[in-house]
């Protein structure tokens, strides 16, 4: 990858500036904004034509936490203390560090998987170590203690804790080591590291587990001290305390500060956001949630492949100009060397939130950007395949751009950690290189997510639709406030990640007569939050179920970032047949199907649909995901779920193969017969139905449906574009629609 690049914000508007961040291994580039959709094409007025000098930047992984210290004090004599959890054992890695002027001090679980104290030279390496006591094993808490005195002296404690034995733990009496000879006394420290060695702001020997409540005392401890300390005596009534850092949920919001409780009052900040809300060393399987009993969850999950914001220099920035229509902008960027041309199209998305009312269209695109994030670098589904898939991907689709991904552990809310638990957290502020105009997603040869929508806005603009772009970000932040203004409002392809502010932006809207066009498959299904005022990150714990390619553990099903319960929106009360009529039933990667239509055209609530297809005919033909418009993730009609009583099941795709499973929520008792050929669960349902307020609902159930609105190969639109655009003209036609109670409820929208 020898240019790539990223931008704060992704999503922008009229009058906002955007810094575009840009690592390349050329001497120089080129860069220029240009339109992205059906053709890319330069932007007008342009903003960022020019040559800029090149500069390589580095990906630094590795979550930690940071806190500045009073050195002076510290070179007198010194202890810290915390407990840990390991969750990956690899080499030395490091749980706690102070770095001064001249070097620093270390405590680490050493390659022989040994509670270890080092000295520190000026650039980090690693001198004068020693270890000592048990074999340290992973997945379990550990008491841990280290002691400096003066002249350099060291000694180590060590114990193992059950928290499932806490009133009769016996082996939570710490192991004394020492005094051990580091071979010089221990320099000055003026900040603490926790989770990672940091010199020069490079995190090295990150530590993959649990750190709970690091402390640090002025002075080396006693036995008996220790003896407390390990039976969860108050750290201040101990004795010379003089900081303790909290890890608790609160840490999750910017600017991610961690208070220090102790009287040296010197608050750290947790960079690269490892995981928090999570179960610490004392908690107990009575408690479900922090909110609940947040003493128990003072604990943050640190992992070497966190990255939250690449930090890079930004080498470019612009205003975004208020004559740019909404929509999807790139900054292409282009470079040569000796071996050839070299480019790189970074998307920017522009939306219309903030127009003033006059200027809007009748029709509004929300792009599922929550959706797009929780994909961002999305590897597992090529480097760990479901099973019924392996034999139909091809590694020749597996591009640099994946594998780039995958080598630099860039993580999508899909991907395992290098120590195998599940990525909750996901951010905008690195390269997501899954997300470029054309991507193709390797499980199933086509587009997906961004490179899929990207179809729909072409097919509107052969269409010569006149439309805004808005997007999640919108609406999580502004609700109903985003979309009241518009008489249709349409969505992505697979708006499947949601927050509980855009949900209730879309009921609102329904509510007050207006129009959803839901074009996608599996949408409105995992519970999503983002960063209060900028969601430029999202968390998603994934619980117990729902179709999940990893599983929370237990106790960490709530989201840190409200303290809401995480999972699927059904299992909340809120199953997305409640919103759109149909709701997420089963995924496959073998092959797309045609519809059969349910209706015909004399149909007297929804025959008007079909005007211009045939109706003997099946609907398809044709698509860029799988060859058809029914496929991938999709979704059915169910009463019992919520589908409204008045819904009209305009067609349907039924026949899938087995390699179509059946989603996990709807299986009670395993039989074997959750397969396509056999259940009648798995199908894909296109539905209509009319709101109590005169609006309307069009839902198609089907990821795969966006990439047959046009052949592929020609371009021309097919069937399944002419419905959809018949669809499209009546929702944004003023006349309402007969009320869900038969009525005609007039709305100004």
């Amino acid at each position: 990858m020898q240019l790539l690049g990223y931008n704060q914000p992704f999503v922008a508007h009229a009058g906002e500036t955007v810094e575009v961040k840009v690592s390349t291994t050329l001497p120089g580039f080129t860069a220029e904004a240009v339109r992205v959709g059906g053709e890319t094409t330069s932007a007008e007025p342009q903003v960022v034509s020019g040559s800029y000098p090149g500069r390589q930047q580095e990906i630094r992984s590795g979550s930690y936490l940071a806190a500045p210290l009073d050195g002076v004090l510290l070179a007198a004599g010194h202890s810290v203390q915390f407990w840990f959890f390991p969750t990956l054992l690899t080499g030395r890695r490091t749980l706690m560090a102070g770095f001064g002027p001249g070097g620093g001090w270390e405590v680490a679980v050493d390659a022989d998987r040994r509670l270890s104290a080092a000295l520190l030279s000026a650039d980090g390496d690693v001198r004068g170590a020693v270890s000592a006591g048990p074999a340290i094993t992973e997945r379990r808490w550990y008491f841990a203690a280290v002691s400096w005195d003066a002249g350099g002296a060291v000694t180590l404690a060590i114990a193992p804790r059950d928290p499932r034995h806490l009133d009769a733990n016996t082996d939570a009496v710490p192991v004394s080591l020492g005094p051990l000879d580091l071979g010089g006394p221990c320099p000055s420290a003026t900040r603490v590291t926790v989770g990672a060695a940091v010199p020069d702001d490079r995190p090295v020997r990150c530590f993959d587990g649990k750190i709970d409540s690091p402390r640090l005392f002025a002075a080396p401890l006693s036995a008996g001290q220790l003896a407390a300390l390990a039976a969860d005596a108050p750290a201040a009534r101990v004795g010379r305390l003089r900081h303790e850092w909290l890890l608790g949920p609160e840490a999750v919001q910017p600017p991610h500060r961690v208070r220090d409780a102790g009287p040296g009052r010197s608050d750290g900040v947790l960079i690269n956001m490892p995981g928090l809300g999570v179960t610490g060393r004392n908690w107990t399987p009575a408690t479900e949630s922090f909110n609940a009993a947040p003493h128990e969850y003072q604990a943050a999950h640190f992992h070497s492949d966190d990255l939250s914001d690449a930090g890079w220099e930004t080498s470019l920035r612009f205003t975004v100009p208020a004559e740019w229509h909404s929509g999807v902008y790139g900054i292409r960027l282009r470079g040569a060397d000796e071996n050839g041309q070299h480019e790189d199209v970074v998307p920017l998305i522009v939306s219309a939130t903030g127009k003033s009312p006059g200027d809007r269209p009748a029709v509004a695109v929300v792009l599922p950007t929550f959706s797009y994030l929780a994909y961002a670098n999305e590897h597992a589904s090529w480097e760990r395949p479901i099973k019924s898939s392996v034999e139909g991907l091809d590694a020749s689709l597996i591009s640099e751009l994946d594998r780039y991904m995958a080598r630099h552990r860039l993580l999508s809310l899909y991907d395992l950690h290098t120590d195998g638990s599940g990525t909750f957290l996901s951010s905008w502020r690195r390269p997501v290189l899954n997300m470029r105009p054309g991507y193709n997603m390797p499980l199933v040869a086509g587009p997906h997510q961004f490179s899929a929508d990207m179809e729909l806005l072409a097919w509107l603009d052969s269409r010569g639709v006149d439309y805004d772009v808005i997007t999640d970000d919108d609406l999580h932040s502004r609700g109903l406030a985003a979309v009241e203004p518009y008489q249709v409002v349409l969505t992505g392809s697979h708006p499947e990640y949601t927050s509980t502010q855009m949900l209730d932006g879309l009921d609102a809207y329904l509510a007050g007569g207006g129009r959803l066009m839901y074009l996608g498959g599996n949408g409105f299904y995992w519970v999503t939050t983002a960063l209060a005022g900028d969601p430029w990150a999202i968390e998603v714990r994934r619980g117990m179920a729902g179709s999940r390619v990893w599983e929370s553990p237990a106790g960490e099903w709530h989201q840190t970032m409200t303290g809401e319960h995480g999972g699927i929106w059904r299992h909340r009360g809120r199953a997305p047949q409640l919103l759109t009529g149909v709701g997420y039933t089963a995924q496959g990667f073998d092959k797309s199907l045609d519809y059969d239509l349910r209706i015909g055209p004399d149909d007297e609530r929804a025959g008007w649909i079909l005007d211009g297809i045939a109706p003997d005919a099946p609907l398809g033909g044709a698509g860029s995901v799988l060859g058809g418009p029914a496929g991938f993730e999709i979704d059915r009609a169910d009463p019992a779920q919520g589908t409204p009583p008045n819904t009209v099941i305009v067609a349907s795709a039924q026949a899938f193969s087995d390699a179509y499973q059946g989603a996990v929520e709807d299986v009670t008792t395993a039989d074997s017969l959750q397969g396509g050929s056999v259940s009648e669960l798995v199908r894909s349902d296109v539905v209509f139905f009319e709101t109590p307020a005169a609006g309307a609902v069009f839902s198609v159930g089907s990821i795969a449906w966006c990439g047959a609105l046009r052949d592929p190969d020609s371009g021309a639109e097919t069937p399944v574009g002419r419905l959809t655009w018949n669809v499209l003209a009546r929702f944004a036609d003023p006349p309402p629609f007969a009320g869900a109670d038969g009525g005609e409820k007039a709305v100004d929208r």
